[in-house]
């Protein structure tokens, strides 16, 4: 087996490496850690809503959304700056003193707006809410940092860990408060225990970083990075909540509640694939910036093999979640929200055109384009607003079906996004996933055969697993097909093709250039 030094040394003969078990451990740990985060908030999300009331969860929602702003302006890009350079990590202690303020500076505004609403409205439940969730971004703030080390470091195992175990001790808190009456404060009560222990686990683990004041150029360079970054966030975080807003006000709090619990599921399947793509995007970009490679360009050829591998896992998922919608729901929340099942099924879809550009912002971060990104958010955000306003009043589906035809428009301005800014090559993306299309096609087709059956005297449950089993079955059959009859098919192996050859070991350096150039 190579050793380290060894690795080094052909790393830097053959240009830009990958680490296939390495980065596919990291990718594991990283999907774990949002496998447990998902099904915890999930959880929570599933026992409040029979425990609330809808004026109760509203103004629950109302109060997050608010939170959520803040935080989005409290973390900043710190996390983001530490990752995107080599030496960063020497100056750590200056950002985190920005982190720091940033979390104060905030935390203060939302414990200000909290004492408005008691002292000129009286509404002092719902002022207490909102400082108990003030106190929630501090610690957000801070925990930026750590999480920049980690992923910086290459230890998302350890950031996954920590998550884990920090999504599992939330939603215990959660539990525990709504069976002790604690009622909405009890969601609140387990974010903010959530948030805690991930910032006092990633202390343990990378240490105390000490804020100090920082200088003058370091200011200008953090705040420089960071504004792209907020705005990017921001922009995201208004198209999220738009949906919602305005379903409700043009057709009624129900389907309100239907679109916001059809996204809230989407979201989270969304969040399983697309935080870990970004986490792991951020390490193999900045890796094949570093390399020492002296032919082509290593994130050129990076992307062009980490996108179809992308789409590889996100097709399945995604797809298989429009196709088993409704008993998923059915099962998950109940008979009443049946009529959330379809917009499921076409906000999946919606979001499977939106997977590749969980990659956009470690790509054009690296390359130095970051401010591009905003400009484009803007447009796509606009886009998607405006469809949901114009079509709100024709009726739920019509406001889902609308968020496909968007998001169609948003992939068109990625993809030219990620080609111009990023260097990316989508033609060659195009070629490699090629492979994908038939799986799904296997896919498609084993879950309409045992609908075809007669499954119905079945547990709900059991039919739901019989058709997820069938068609990952379906979906793998057609790989393992196509690897054997058409072996240049399918650019990702562990053996066979050259552009994995010389994988043998945990430690052995994969070159992945000819997948990159195909």
């Amino acid at each position: 087996m190579a050793t380290e030094t060894e690795n080094t040394r052909l790393e830097s003969r053959r240009g830009f490496s990958l680490r296939i078990p390495s980065i596919v451990g990291s990718g594991l740990w990283a999907l774990s850690a949002k496998l447990v985060s998902q099904v915890a908030q999930l959880a929570a999300f599933v026992i409040a809503a029979h425990v609330l009331t809808p004026a109760e969860f509203g103004f629950f929602a109302f109060s997050s959304a608010v939170a959520v702003l803040l935080v989005v302006l409290a973390e900043g890009g710190w996390a983001e700056f530490v990752m995107k350079s080599a030496d960063n990590e020497h100056r750590l202690d200056q950002v985190a003193s920005i982190a720091t303020a940033s979390g104060l500076l905030f935390t203060a505004f939302g414990l200000a707006a909290a004492g408005i609403l008691d002292g000129f409205t009286q509404m002092r439940w719902e002022a207490s809410l909102l400082a108990l969730f003030s106190l929630w971004i501090l610690p957000a703030a801070m925990t930026t940092i750590y999480d920049g080390v980690l992923v910086h470091r290459g230890e998302l195992h350890k950031q996954a860990m920590i998550r884990i175990v920090a999504e599992a001790g939330g939603l215990a808190v959660v539990a525990f408060g709504l069976w002790a009456g604690w009622n909405v404060f009890a969601l609140v009560a387990g974010r903010l225990a959530m948030q805690l222990l991930i910032l006092f686990g990633s202390v343990a683990v990378v240490g105390w970083v000490p804020p100090v004041r920082p200088t003058r150029p370091v200011l200008r360079d953090v705040l420089q990075f960071s504004r792209h970054i907020i705005a990017n966030r921001l922009i995201l975080f208004f198209r999220s909540y738009s949906g919602t807003l305005a379903v409700g006000s043009f057709l009624g709090l129900s389907e309100a509640g239907y679109y916001r619990a059809a996204e809230r599921i989407v979201a989270a399947f969304y969040e399983l694939i697309g935080e870990p793509a970004r986490m792991l995007a951020w390490i193999v970009f900045r890796r094949a910036r570093d390399s020492r490679q002296t032919e082509g360009d290593a994130v050129r050829q990076a992307g062009n093999a980490l996108v179809p591998l992308l789409l590889a896992v996100a097709v399945p998922v995604f797809l298989g979640l429009a196709l088993v919608s409704g008993s998923f729901v059915e099962i998950v929340l109940g008979e009443v929200w049946a009529p959330a099942a379809v917009v499921v099924s076409i906000l999946s879809i919606k979001q499977l055109l939106l997977i590749s550009s969980s990659v956009t912002e470690p790509l054009l971060s690296i390359r130095g384009t970051i401010s591009k990104m905003a400009q484009v958010g803007v447009v796509n955000t606009i886009i998607f607003v405006s469809f949901v306003i114009l079509l709100a009043p024709f009726g739920l589906l019509a406001v889902a079906l609308g968020q496909i035809l968007a998001a169609c428009i948003a992939f068109t301005m990625i993809v030219w996004l990620q080609g111009r800014y990023g260097g990316i090559d989508w033609l060659s993306i195009a070629g490699n996933s090629g492979f994908v299309l038939f799986a799904a096609a296997g896919m498609v087709a084993a879950v309409l055969a045992v609908g075809y059956a007669d499954v119905s005297a079945l547990h709900p449950v059991v039919e739901l697993a019989l058709r997820v089993l069938a068609g990952a079955l379906g979906y793998l059959l057609v790989l393992v097909l196509m690897k054997r009859l058409f072996p240049d098919a399918i650019p990702f192996s562990a053996s066979g093709h050259k552009a994995f050859s010389g994988l043998a070991g945990d430690t052995v350096t994969t070159d992945i250039r000819e997948a990159g150039t195909r």
